[in-house]
């Protein structure tokens, strides 16, 4: 039953199918046709309504009645214009014949009706033609608008534009309530046609999108330029693309170990330079002599004369003579010579005390400081000519050999780095009152503390103008003092200076009395030359050096209390450069004793005394009062770069101190201890232009460094481009090492001593430690003993070896054994050469055996030798065979106690020995260099032709100028 009822519902949808197939333009079924029937069937009955209306209103629409699609266009404007008719006639008091007048096959007509219907005509045509002008007036005008407008604002602006009257009202409205837009919108353009000409086009609308406003938008394009910059200079210069800080931190180090090993490998050059110039052999010469004069026990031969005989022995063992200019007048010959003369410490050098020793060298070094001790005046004469006019016959008076060399215009080099002071108050003042604050200095770790800077101490003491001219409670206090530092500073050198020699022997008679109660104390009064413990007076403690320094005045208040303005040296003409000497003498702390106070000092005339005055105030106040001369600023961060991490530090708490440091050398940011505000923690270097300043790699990455880390600075370096690249991977870097500092203990330092032999600073020890605990063991005695000298120029002598068949080799003498005597002649050439003619044919004759040679036997090697020296395989000199175009190679000594003849030895072989012989003694006599040779070349005796080919080698090298000097003296040139 189900089937029956589907079989006939499939049945009809067959046949609907087909129906509606039969009506489609294509003839085919689509599945879309049965959602498109509706649609079909609304058209139909618009169709039909359509004929309908047009067959009823087919009399009153005439021709205009649509006969298909395109008649409705011309339906629409025949519409339009009845409906302006009626509208332009509906004053009319007969609009029906105005309409039969106007109606389409109306006839023309002359009456009224018909001038209302020519008028109204005329009056369409003029308003259609005034509405074509105003259109068209209004289109070019409202495309000119609109071309001043991007397209996307065109886009909007010209839908209102073409729309109705009131949308183009209305935009011309907004245009109108902003009568300064179209000059800005000019000058946007043209500032836009800039950026596009240089590819920065987009950066308007770039700030458009992230909503940059005008204000903002000059400081973002600059920042975008500036970063562009960078970024392409980074990625242009190879020496920049290193990014991370670690790389170059490693590569710092490097160089820095690079540099160290260059120093140690050049000091071990010198050394070894200079050991390869020590005679080899002390048998003769020089180095006999001297070694001759040291075994004796008395007699000795004046050290003047020893030195002149044995001068270039003693020159070569020790090419550096440290003398003073009077003891080289006294030891040294007049004809000693030198490469290099070095004077130090020049300005206390007079110019007649300098001259014996400056002609001595090719080249002068004089260094000095113009600025302290001149030579003393104990023993100028008084009698002198005093005029000041110029006399060509009198020579030129100068203070000092520097005042000499300067004024004869030599070549300077100043050095201005000052090491000696580990705490800058110690040279500020001089930098600033005697240096014209030149000086490049470097700021200590520690701003404050009892064993840094210059501390004042006030004494009740009382001058003893009249008698002894000294201060005894004053040298009572200094010896005090002494003892305050070798109780709570024994680790550290100790000098004492005073203004005259009076108060230094007062004050060293005081340090002997105190000492009596503190036996516990001697071992810190050594006498070692570099580090132990001295009172001098101001003429002569230039050169010196100590840890600390305690200046002691002595001059003072009388017994009536009056304070008189005579300080001895201080008051001389130049009596600063004492001055200068006396404060600059300690490494870490300078202690000053007088019995006033410096602004006790009235002005006066003396410039030098008024040095002392500020000095006095200095030491008391400290360098504010160096401030009424010179106004220091607020020291301010150096570059944006330095103010960006000063930020980030402060940010994060603590107290930092841009360019820390007075003169010269400063580190860039200083961020202070937390638990000790007078010391800082950290100093953070930028690589700005202080870093920069430095033209030489060592200055700015390791010595630097080397010298800050001496004070007392744990440095931290920020590298510009990890910080414009990375800067969260610095910034953390950097809070790392702020961390770890601020955490160490900054009064846990250990207290470097430095070491007399001028070695590493080293830990201090308590004096317990250094206290022998036993007998010292007795020193270990190294006996030296004469080696052999090793003579690289000499080898042993060589035989050749070569073997025939003796009983199938040709007869020796026959031209049959030529070819054979050829290969032995060559191999005893190659072996032996330079052989002389006479051995060669003896050495030939042993190969095949023979005993003599015979006439025949030597014309046949004679021949043979001929042809090898023609076919360019041997040459012969003087008798003398060897390979050809080979140089000699060497020296070569008998074997086995078989020396050969004189005359088997070329003159070659002979002078090369000679002339290595005199290197390796230099200084010899004629004798002992040909004694010398007679054992080189193993000959017992010194028969009469070996003396006389030797001495003919002598003369020869004498000729080329190998060697020089006399017979008695005889020296090798290198």
């Amino acid at each position: 039953m189900g089937n029956r009822v589907t079989a006939r519902f499939k049945g009809q949808y067959r046949a609907d199918r087909e129906a509606a197939t039969a009506l489609t333009v294509t003839g085919t079924w689509d599945k879309h046709l049965p959602g498109r029937l509706a649609q079909a069937l609304a058209w139909q009955q618009g169709h039909a309504r359509t004929l309908r209306l047009a067959e009823e209103h087919r009399a009153l629409l005439g021709p205009y009645l649509p006969g298909g699609v395109d008649g409705f266009a011309a339906l629409d404007e025949a519409l339009a214009n009845a409906a302006r008719i009626a509208e332009l006639a509906a004053e009319s008091n007969a609009p029906g014949a105005v309409a039969d007048r106007l109606g389409h096959g109306a006839h023309t007509d002359h009456g009224y009706v018909g001038l209302q219907v020519q008028a109204v005509r005329g009056s369409l045509a003029d308003w259609c033609d005034a509405v074509d002008l105003r259109m068209e007036r209004w289109t070019e005008t409202s495309s000119r608008l609109a071309s001043m407008f991007e397209d996307a604002r065109r886009l909007k602006l010209l839908p209102a534009l073409g729309g109705t009257l009131d949308e183009a009202d209305r935009a011309l409205g907004v245009l109108a309530a902003d009568p300064s837009g179209p000059g800005e919108w000019q000058t946007y353009r043209r500032a836009l046609s800039v950026l596009t000409d240089r590819g920065l086009d987009d950066l308007v609308s770039r700030a458009t999108e992230r909503g940059i406003g005008a204000d903002a938008f000059p400081e973002v394009v600059e920042r975008a330029l500036l970063q562009l910059w960078a970024d392409t200079l980074l990625a242009a210069d190879g020496r920049l693309r290193t990014e991370r800080a670690a790389e170059l931190d490693a590569r710092v180090r490097s160089f820095r170990e690079a540099d160290r090993m260059l120093v140690d490998a050049a000091s071990g050059a010198v050394i070894e330079s200079c050991n390869s110039r020590k005679p080899k052999a002390f048998g003769a010469g020089g180095a006999s002599l001297i070694r001759r004069e040291a075994e004796k026990k008395t007699r000795h031969m004046a050290v003047r004369e020893l030195l002149g005989k044995a001068r270039e022995v003693v020159q070569a063992v020790k090419p550096c003579f440290m003398m003073n200019p009077l003891s080289v007048s006294q030891y040294l010959p007049a004809d000693y010579r030198f490469d290099v003369v070095i004077f130090d410490e020049a300005s206390q050098v007079r110019p007649g005390d300098a001259v014996n020793c400056v002609y001595r060298g090719h080249s002068l070094v004089v260094a000095g400081d113009e600025k302290q001790l001149p030579p003393t005046s104990f023993f100028d004469s008084t009698v002198g000519d005093e005029s000041d006019e110029y006399d060509e016959g009198v020579p030129d008076a100068f203070e000092s050999l520097l005042h000499a060399c300067k004024a004869g215009a030599m070549r300077e080099l100043p050095l201005r780095w000052h090491y000696r002071s580990r705490h800058e108050d110690l040279i500020t003042f001089s930098n600033r009152s005697f240096y014209g604050n030149g000086m490049v200095t470097f700021p200590g770790a520690a701003e404050r503390g009892p064993d840094i800077g210059v501390e004042f101490f006030k004494a009740d003491g009382c001058y003893d103008k009249g008698r002894r001219r000294d201060n005894r409670r004053e040298a009572e206090a200094v010896a005090q003092r002494v003892l305050h530092h070798f109780d709570t500073r024994p680790g550290r050198s100790l000098g004492v200076v005073a203004l005259s020699q009076a108060q230094a022997t007062a004050i060293d008679e005081c340090v002997q009395q105190a000492r009596l109660a503190r036996p516990d104390l001697d071992h810190c009064f050594t006498e070692d030359r570099l580090a132990g413990f001295f009172v001098k007076n101001l003429e002569s403690v230039q050169g010196d050096e100590r840890d600390v320094m305690i200046m002691s005045l002595g001059y003072g208040p009388d017994e009536r209390g009056v304070l008189g303005l005579n300080f001895g040296p201080i008051n001389r003409e130049g009596g600063w450069r004492r001055l200068n000497v006396a404060v600059t003498r300690a490494r870490f702390r300078v202690e000053v004793v007088a019995s006033f106070h410096g602004s006790q000092l009235k002005d006066g005339p003396n410039e030098s005394v008024q040095h002392l005055k500020r000095y006095l105030e200095y030491a008391e106040t400290g360098p504010a009062v160096l401030a009424r001369d010179t106004v220091v600023a607020d020291a301010e961060p150096d570059s944006p770069f330095e103010e960006s991490v000063l930020a980030v530090l402060r940010d994060w708490g603590y107290q930092v101190q841009p360019q820390v440091g007075v003169a010269g050398y400063r580190v860039d940011l200083g961020l202070r201890h937390p638990a000790a505000q007078g010391s800082f923690a950290l100093g953070i270097e930028c690589d700005g232009a202080m870093y920069h300043s430095s033209r030489a790699a060592r200055d700015r990455d390791r010595l630097r460094q080397q010298v800050l880390e001496d004070l007392g600075w744990t440095l931290h370096r920020i590298w510009g481009t990890d910080w414009y690249r990375n800067r969260p991977e610095a910034e953390r870097r950097l809070k790392e090492a702020v961390e770890t500092a601020v955490t160490t203990d900054p009064f846990a330092r250990p207290e470097a001593v430095r070491l007399p032999d001028g070695g590493a600073p080293a830990t201090h020890v308590t004096p317990a430690e250094t206290r022998s605990q036993g007998p010292r063991p007795e020193p270990e005695r190294i006996l030296l003993v004469d080696r052999a000298p090793v003579r690289e120029w000499s080898t042993r002598y060589v035989l050749a070896e070569v073997g025939i068949d003796t009983w199938a080799a040709p007869e020796f003498h026959t031209p049959e054994a030529r070819p054979l005597l050829r290969k032995v002649l060559a191999q005893i050439i190659e072996a032996e050469g330079p052989i002389h003619q006479d051995l060669l044919v003896q050495r030939a004759r042993e190969v095949w055996g023979l005993g003599k040679s015979g006439r025949r036997m030597v014309e046949n090697a004679q021949h043979v030798l001929d042809a090898l020296v023609r076919a360019g395989i041997a040459e012969c000199e003087s008798g003398f065979v060897d390979v050809a175009g080979r140089r000699l190679r060497g020296v070569r000594t008998p074997l086995d106690d078989q020396p050969r003849r004189i005359a088997h030895v070329s003159p070659a072989e002979r002078q090369l020995a000679m002339r290595e012989l005199a290197l390796e003694c230099p200084g010899m006599t004629t004798e002992e260099l040909l004694q010398q040779a007679r054992e080189l070349f193993g000959w017992k005796r010194m028969g009469s032709d070996i003396r006389s080919a030797l001495e003919s080698d002598v003369r020869n090298l004498l000729a080329r100028g190998e060697l020089t000097g006399a017979p008695d003296r005889l020296i090798a040139t290198r």
